[in-house]
């Protein structure tokens, strides 16, 4: 087998390494999530203190995003990934297992810390594999994040019918979570596939120095952007239950459905979208995509019945599903060719800490516009942000992975690449 093919080869099976990584990430975070009301009585929490240890992971994944670019550029993304996914379930353990508020708290960072750990070099990564194979696969990476935690949702609450305690069904979870992690890792890439040679030596005199390699205008606008998408997912998945059981009257039941009937659809617009990317290009997907979004926000507001608006829900989560993993991919495919292969993790990091930021503060200014203007115009900014995406769709056009590599055939469709792909990219035969 030639060079290019085995690397194809080996890049098959990379993809489902990472979306066992990604899996694996999904479910121990769920896991996590449905087991908080059970810590909160267990340590005796009151809401106030409870707020103060859910930040302690956002702070410790904060933190070790930084880290985890400079050490996926020095080393390679798929040795940190190895490490990190096996130490994400095994420090749920430690949060298990806490005696006290302050170790709890501690533990969370740690928790946090490893989960920073493995957001980069796993999305760093998977664009690494993108390449290789010369078409997308992040849609379908980030599906299996959503069906990690489905996995995760379901279980904690099987979990909790069945009267496990935290610590018995975490380290359960964690059990299989490094199991899950440890068989994925020797079939993802070499790690030289995105490893800086250069990266640790001493300066030599004449050496040019890559600068603003991380913090670039270029990745910048593309955080605020991911941002925008992640506090609209994240207006919804804490806000639509509150918005159907406040302004629709919708019993508890119905409305607690609405995070479920979000993540499903999310799950199956991120199955098809790989094949939306190749087929529309990333650009019109992108358009289509906020559209579509407005349009189920439209429709869960202006519904007037719970049934409704959660069909609006449905559709709001349809539209959001495809933007995240596109523009991951412009941020990755978009440093490459501006940079090197090398500098993608840590553009990554970058755009991971931009972006998560707007996960964590975008609730809570649903919350602060809502007590001046309402819950319903609270939730209508979220289309400032869908415009704003929408406005600005052009700049995942560097999204389309091996672009540079083979034009389009005639009659290809737009963003498709040709049968046989562009071939492996620079260091994919080293091992």
């Amino acid at each position: 087998m030639s060079a290019a093919g085995a690397g194809q080869a080996r890049a098959e099976r990379a993809q489902y390494a990472v979306a066992a990584d990604f899996f694996v990430v999904g479910l121990v975070l769920s896991a996590w999530f449905t087991q908080i009301p059970q810590f909160k009585a267990r340590l005796g929490l009151g809401d106030g203190i409870l707020g103060v240890a859910l930040l302690c992971p956002a702070a410790g994944a904060l933190i070790s995003m930084q880290a985890a670019g400079r050490l996926a550029r020095r080393y390679g993304s798929a040795p940190l990934l190895r490490v990190a996914s096996a130490a994400l379930g095994v420090t749920m353990v430690a949060v298990g297992a806490a005696p006290g508020f302050a170790a709890f708290a501690v533990s969370l960072v740690i928790f946090g810390l490893a989960d920073g750990m493995c957001d980069v070099p796993m999305n760093a990564h998977a664009v690494a594999v993108e390449a290789v194979l010369g078409r997308p696969i992040l849609q379908r990476m980030h599906a299996a994040f959503s069906l990690g935690a489905l996995a995760g949702a379901g279980s904690g609450a099987l979990a909790i019918w069945a009267g496990f305690t935290p610590l018995g069904y975490l380290a359960g979870v964690a059990a299989a979570a490094v199991l899950i992690a440890l068989a994925a890792a020797p079939r993802l890439l070499p790690a030289a596939q995105d490893r800086d040679p250069a990266a640790g030596r001493a300066w030599q005199p004449g050496q040019r120095v890559k600068s603003r390699v991380g913090w670039s205008r270029f990745v910048i606008v593309l955080g605020l952007l991911g941002a925008g998408c992640l506090l609209a997912e994240g207006a919804a998945q804490s806000w639509a239950a509150v918005f159907l059981r406040d302004q629709r009257h919708a019993a508890p039941a119905l409305a607690s459905a609405a995070f479920l009937v979000f993540t499903i659809v999310q799950l199956g617009g991120r199955l098809a979208g790989d094949r939306l990317h190749q087929y529309l290009g990333p650009v019109r997907l992108v358009q289509a995509g906020a559209a579509v979004a407005a349009a189920g926000l439209c429709l869960q507001l202006l519904a007037p019945s719970p049934a409704a608006a959660i069909c609006g829900v449905a559709v709001y989560s349809l539209g959001l599903s495809v933007l995240v993993p596109i523009i991951f991919g412009a941020v990755g495919h978009g440093s490459a060719e501006r940079h090197d292969s090398a500098s993608v993790t840590e553009a990554v990091a970058r755009f991971t800490t931009v972006s998560y930021l707007g996960y964590l503060l975008g609730p809570a200014a649903i919350g602060w516009l809502a007590e001046g203007l309402g819950l319903t115009w609270a939730l209508s900014s979220v289309f400032l942000v869908l415009a704003a995406v929408f406005a600005c769709s052009g700049l995942a056009a560097s999204a389309r992975p091996g672009r540079d590599e083979a034009p389009a055939a005639a009659g290809t469709p737009a963003g498709q690449v040709p049968a046989g792909g562009p071939g492996p990219v620079q260091g994919e035969a080293a091992s």
